[in-house]
């Protein structure tokens, strides 16, 4: 069964308002739950991690230099981490979006299926590249 949040934060947090349960899934808080940890794993940088030195994408600074093929390359890199990092989606597809209000930073739009026992449901997120290498993931 799908969790509605991660393992990490069921460790920070190991009984939240137990009020509040179900035996139902929220949707909205699975959702939540996944932007939340795209964000976090779209902000690493391979090597950061010492268990898993291929969390996170490439540092921007090694794929840059490619430009304009590095347009292909950072959208390959983002769909292979969230394949990777977060399970909770299946058939991820990631497309570049040109940008003509804000050209100093990369988009990209991340489409997926969100795993549910009960239920398909699709989810869109919208990511951002500033050029300082911050990635800005809205749901």
């Amino acid at each position: 069964m799908a969790h509605e949040r991660s393992l990490l934060e069921r460790f920070r947090d190991p009984e939240p308002d137990l009020g509040s349960r179900t035996l139902r899934l929220n949707t909205k808080h699975l959702a939540d739950s996944v932007l939340r940890n795209l964000r976090h794993v779209l902000n690493a940088r391979h090597g950061v991690a010492m268990t898993r030195a291929d969390y996170g994408i490439p540092d921007l600074c090694d794929i840059i230099h490619s430009f304009p093929d590095a347009v292909a390359g950072l959208r390959k890199a983002i769909k292979e981490t969230v394949e990777k990092f977060e399970p909770r989606l299946r058939r991820v597809y990631v497309k570049h979006v040109e940008s003509p209000d804000d050209p100093q930073a990369l988009h990209y739009e991340i489409t997926a299926d969100l795993v549910t026992e009960e239920e398909k449901t699709s989810v869109h997120f919208e990511t951002r590249i500033a050029g300082s290498g911050q990635v800005g993931v809205k749901g």
